[in-house]
């Protein structure tokens, strides 16, 4: 590449990283390209009519930029393209996103329990002050938590938490009626979801709506570990204190949170002074390397479960053969004490029961966790039972691997050749689903 090309190249990215200048983006194009492979960059740029860069040795974050220029190059020649999407980025951004290999790794923005998101944002409730209650077990209204603060005046917060998984269109509909609802039984509203939500649904349609439902609007985003404050609640204009006097008659006695006078609890960053500024935000991010690198960008997450996991087993439901299997490198499990527990699995079947239902199993020393779906079986083997955010992710796993690897598990059956699966990224998968 000669000077004159890297100079244009070189403005080129800063015309589109100048879009976001002062703002906060909630999906970070880098972050997605990181932690996708090199196969599926280079297919997704021979679908995108893309051409091959000559130089081979590019990192994935140099082939980011590559593609962002080629993108914004050809969104500048199509009026087409212009009237469709607000800004190159837009269209930079929805381009990859959409692509069938590299939005799966959209699950990596995503890969968090509900319990975990419940957790977080109690932890921050905590922070500010506020008691918190599991409202789980209160069928009326359908709320994740209630938040209440006594001093100086009863405030109440009704509080709804949705997944990405859960972000469908029906899901969401049914989300906006619930937190309308609940605006009669706590004075104000609030709802908290992660970034590959507002992917699913749309950032500028989330904040208009919260606007209308007066509702508190944060995103979660497990990757960098903040809390972003979007949009800033009002008081609700249907608050009937004697149906919230009801509902807080059925909360549990204890909270599932207090106000912690010694420290904070949250380990999530947020910061006020950033926060409620629904303009401040944009859906994509596309950063320098040197700034991804030296930011909280690369921040390694420790594994919450790598501790207790021990191995987990993918196994054929109609011949009981093992598909895949991954183990930990520390605590390496016996296979006969494996061998064993597959041959006696099938008596543990009717205990278990139901087609994704799991129930703790203690064999030899393990606690066992097992979820059936309809074309595998999952045996998760631990050192200590299993968290509730654990048995969520599993049930998660459970389900995308059975959505993103139909042919293979076809294929496996027909033959019984475990080659079919790409052990590597199906263990890296497993790693990050469950945190392991």
């Amino acid at each position: 590449m000669n000077s004159e090309t890297l100079t244009s190249s070189t403005k080129i990215l800063e015309t589109i990283r100048k879009e976001n200048e002062g703002k906060f983006g909630i999906l970070c194009l880098n972050c997605l390209i990181v932690r996708s492979r090199f196969k599926e960059i280079y297919d997704f740029m021979n679908k995108n009519d893309i051409p091959t860069p000559d130089d081979e040795s590019l990192t994935k974050l140099e082939l980011l930029d590559y593609i962002a220029i080629y993108l914004f190059r050809k969104y500048q020649k199509n009026p087409d393209l212009q009237k469709k999407y607000s800004t190159p980025l837009t269209y930079i951004g929805t381009t990859i996103i959409h692509d069938e290999k590299l939005c799966d790794y959209l699950t990596r923005f995503d890969f968090i329990s509900k319990q975990e998101l419940i957790d977080i944002f109690a932890d921050q409730g905590a922070d500010w002050g506020i008691s918190v209650y599991n409202t789980s077990s209160i069928k009326d209204y359908g709320l994740d938590l209630y938040l209440i603060k006594k001093k100086p005046l009863l405030r109440t917060e009704a509080v709804f938490v949705r997944t990405g998984e859960e972000m469908t269109e029906e899901n969401y509909k049914d989300t906006f009626y619930k937190i309308s609802e609940a605006s009669k039984i706590a004075l104000w509203t609030v709802f908290v979801t992660t970034p590959s939500s507002v992917s699913n649904i749309g950032l500028e349609r989330l904040i208009s709506d919260m606007q209308k439902l007066r509702a508190w609007f944060y995103i979660i985003d497990p990757i960098h570990q903040k809390i972003l404050g979007i949009f800033k609640g009002k008081k609700s204009k249907d608050h009937d204190v004697n149906l919230r006097d009801e509902y807080i008659q059925k909360l549990p006695h204890e909270p599932i949170r207090t106000q912690s006078r010694l420290t904070k609890i949250s380990n999530y960053y947020f910061k006020e002074s950033e926060a409620y500024k629904p303009k401040s935000y944009s859906m994509y991010e596309l950063l320098p390397k040197e700034i991804l690198l030296t930011e909280d960008h690369s921040i390694a997450i420790k594994p919450k479960f790598k501790n207790i996991f021990r191995s987990l087993l993918v196994i054929d439901p109609d011949s009981g053969v093992t598909m895949i299997s991954h183990s930990s490198e520390d605590y390496p499990v016996d296979k006969e004490l494996i061998s064993g527990f597959l041959s006696a699995m099938d008596s543990f079947v009717s205990e278990i029961g139901g087609t994704t239902s799991m129930k703790e199993i203690s064999y030899k020393g393990l606690y066992i966790h097992a979820a059936y779906g309809k074309d595998v079986k999952l045996a998760l083997f631990l050192s200590k039972p299993a968290h509730q955010s654990l048995k969520e992710r599993l049930i998660y796993l459970l389900n995308h691997f059975e959505a993103h690897y139909t042919d293979q598990i076809k294929a496996f059956k027909r033959t019984a050749n475990v080659s079919v699966f790409d052990y590597q990224k199906i263990s890296s998968l497993m790693k990050e689903i469950l945190s392991i």
